[in-house]
């Protein structure tokens, strides 16, 4: 070969993302990087529920309840001081669980986060034996006007009860499950249902394990 001939190329140019004037760093134009949903092959795809935890929402989080009667549901409720987790407690397991320890009455209803994370909000309700307190009215208070705006809820041992605060921008309607009321309470309560003597958490109350 003559030193005027140059070497056949092998392999094509990668060519790199063009950075915007100005820019220096890899990521200073992140619109340069973004990928559509069909290239990063996730098109379509549907999240398939798991498990629902059941909680208040967080301080930081802003949320939307499902509206409807048909979504919401007061029953009596169990919470592991230890794991901070609530049981489900059937209807005839009720006495033998209030002769031996705390329970909780409790309207449940779903809520969505703005990160579309799913959840059952336990809003307690005053019983014969626990008087109504502001923590349960502005939990309930916060509960009723998410269903129409998102909301965030804040601790405030001051005022014995939450601060609410209403989102300032647009963040458009929630998209929900399509999973009805019943399936989600299934999910958020698998393996949390005191329905027997038998059960794990009434041994431990009663110190058989």
């Amino acid at each position: 070969m003559s030193t005027s001939e140059k070497p056949t190329e092998t392999a094509a140019t990668i060519e790199q993302p063009k950075l915007s004037s100005g820019a220096t760093g890899f990521f200073d134009d992140l619109e340069a990087l973004k990928l559509s949903q069909e290239e990063m092959g996730i098109q379509g795809a549907n999240e398939i529920l798991t498990r629902i935890p059941v909680r208040k929402p967080q301080k930081h989080e802003y949320f939307r309840v499902r509206p409807g009667d048909e979504n919401s549901f007061t029953a009596v409720l169990y919470e592991d001081r230890e794991t901070r987790e609530h049981y489900f407690v059937a209807p005839k397991m009720l006495p033998l669980l209030r002769a031996v320890t705390d329970v909780s009455v409790a309207t449940l209803v779903p809520f969505i986060t703005k990160q579309k994370m799913v959840g059952i909000f336990p809003l307690k309700v005053a019983s014969d034996a626990t008087a109504q307190s502001g923590w349960q009215t502005t939990a309930m208070t916060a509960a009723h006007l998410a269903k129409t705006q998102w909301i965030r809820i804040q601790a405030d041992m001051a005022l014995s009860g939450y601060r609410i605060f209403a989102a300032e921008g647009q963040l458009g309607d929630p998209k929900w499950p399509e999973k009805p009321f019943n399936e989600l309470l299934d999910l958020a309560f698998k393996d949390h249902v005191i329905s027997s003597q038998d059960h794990p958490i009434f041994n431990k109350i009663l110190g058989r394990i």
